[in-house]
């Protein structure tokens, strides 16, 4: 704990656990129009194989993926349209979760999701973002 009381983790703990920046998810509710304002705005290609509720955009090495309709429903209704996720990879999210829990913050169990393990932290302990951790680990 730092000297406010806060739970924070010592520089480089979880870190050296992450590996890269993967996926911002932006929720909207005109996928069509956000989907072009990206495009025209920033010129980042649509990625194949983006479905009717989603689109994923290129963005280097990694996306940003806008969802709509029902996926997208929840965060809209909290924050309006916007941030919805930020989603980061590492190596193994067992180890992330440890880390946290060490620090004394929330972590809850590893979720399998889409053939990676998801954990899913509470937006209060990452500044009110929606944060993702997954894995490859399955």
């Amino acid at each position: 704990m730092d000297e406010a009381g806060v739970a924070s983790l010592e520089d480089g703990d979880t870190m050296a656990l992450l590996k890269r920046f993967d996926t911002l998810e932006v929720a909207t509710a005109d996928l069509t129009d956000a989907v072009k304002t990206y495009r025209e705005n920033f010129g980042f290609e649509l990625k194949a194989g983006s479905d009717a509720g989603s689109a994923t955009l290129n963005v280097g090495g990694a996306e940003i993926r806008l969802v709509a309709g029902a996926a997208a429903a929840a965060a809209i209704a909290a924050t309006g349209e916007g941030l919805a996720g930020l989603w980061l990879e590492a190596e193994d999210v067992g180890q992330v979760a440890a880390a946290l829990r060490s620090a004394g913050l929330e972590a809850p169990a590893p979720q399998i999701d889409r053939g990676r393990r998801v954990l899913a932290l509470d937006p209060k302990i990452a500044n009110q973002v929606p944060l993702f951790i997954f894995d490859r680990k399955i």
